[in-house]
């Protein structure tokens, strides 16, 4: 945010949903062992907090986009195609 506010850039973010399900699911499936559930439950909680869209752009965010993922049946790649920045 500093560095746009310097150049007058308009800032982009794209915002994951924190779901505490579905980031445990893909917890277990990338068979992580440098994090615990508990960790993934504290990431959930800090991102529910502290990342909803209003508050990004009250930080100085100009654009908020929520990613689709597994809640809405989106594949990465398909999610990614959502997305261009030139």
């Amino acid at each position: 945010m500093a560095i746009a506010r310097r150049f007058n850039a308009p800032v982009t973010e794209l915002r994951f949903n924190p779901d505490v399900t579905g980031l445990l699911q893909q917890y277990t499936e990338r068979g992580r062992t440098d994090l615990t559930a508990a960790d993934v439950r504290a990431y959930a909680a800090t991102m529910t907090r502290n990342a909803g869209a209003d508050q990004l752009r009250y930080e100085g965010a100009t654009t908020v986009h929520d990613v689709p993922g597994r809640r809405q049946a989106t594949a990465p790649v398909e999610a990614a195609a959502h997305f261009s920045f030139v």
